[in-house]
């Protein structure tokens, strides 16, 4: 991967309805960091405190069931992770672990809300992608 990787949010389906003072207002919300194949980026049951948009990679998410470990998703290039906890203010979840090395921006809590207030498209595809995620979560009746 090269030492110093580019993440253009311009170029990821989040923020294609955004204007340019948005995705300028939103690049300064967020942090670019490489993170490292089998890094855990979210334990299940911890409290809410980033959200992270892959640049790059692909990190998987999995829950602990009573039969073991379940993977849930995997998520690539262009998705996000930690939003529905931030949402809802609930522990975490689910884990997110890097499958492989990954480009991530990152934004802190506060950061999130900010880029939502910013930006009503992406707030608009958080929360359809958020609830989504929530009912899948839910047991089968």
């Amino acid at each position: 991967m090269d030492a110093n990787p580019v993440i253009r949010i311009a170029d990821l389906e989040l923020f294609a309805d955004c204007s340019k003072a948005e995705l300028r207002q939103i690049e300064s919300l967020t942090t670019f960091l490489h993170l490292e194949q089998d890094r855990v980026l979210m334990r299940e049951g911890s409290a809410p405190k980033e959200f992270i948009i892959i640049g790059s990679g692909t990190a998987r998410i999995s829950r602990e069931t009573g039969q073991g470990t379940a993977t849930l998703a995997d998520v690539g290039r262009g998705g996000f992770i930690g939003e529905m906890e931030l949402l809802s203010r609930a522990p975490r979840a689910a884990t997110a672990t890097a499958s492989t090395d990954l480009a991530v921006l990152v934004s802190s809590a506060s950061e999130f809300q900010a880029m939502l207030d910013v930006a009503p498209s992406v707030a608009h595809k958080v929360r359809r992608t958020s609830m989504v995620r929530a009912a899948s979560l839910e047991p089968a009746a």
